[in-house]
């Protein structure tokens, strides 16, 4: 179930090179990459980012994070919820196409949510 949500949502975004549900931890539950994108490098950053945020915004009373974007020479990044503990993690090309990438994230959590609570 979880590979056919992400090669479904890495297939309809342009530029996308790999994808991966991870925990908050950083660790993959499922994972696409076929570019050798380093996504247990950056799952285990975001992870930290994440953690960091949330505390932050205890303080800040911004509410909880929902998505996080990093925009690099090398790579667009998203980090996305589908619930507390559970993120996905699509990288693209910096030619990607963000609006649909956005989109297709937010479509992906609820096909996904379901399956992790």
């Amino acid at each position: 179930m979880f590979k056919n949500v992400l090669a479904g949502l890495q297939q309809r975004v342009d530029g996308a090179m790999a994808v991966s549900l991870i925990g908050l931890d950083g660790i993959a539950v499922e994972t696409i990459n076929d570019q050798n994108v380093p996504l247990d490098v950056l799952g285990a950053e975001f992870g930290g980012f994440i953690k960091s945020i949330r505390h932050a915004n205890t303080e800040l009373n911004t509410g909880e994070v929902l998505q996080f974007a990093l925009v690099t020479e090398k790579y667009i990044t998203f980090l996305s919820e589908v619930t507390p503990d559970y993120y996905i993690l699509l990288v693209l090309r910096p030619d990607g196409n963000y609006g649909r990438a956005r989109f297709e994230l937010s479509k992906a959590k609820y096909l996904l949510r379901d399956e992790l609570i």
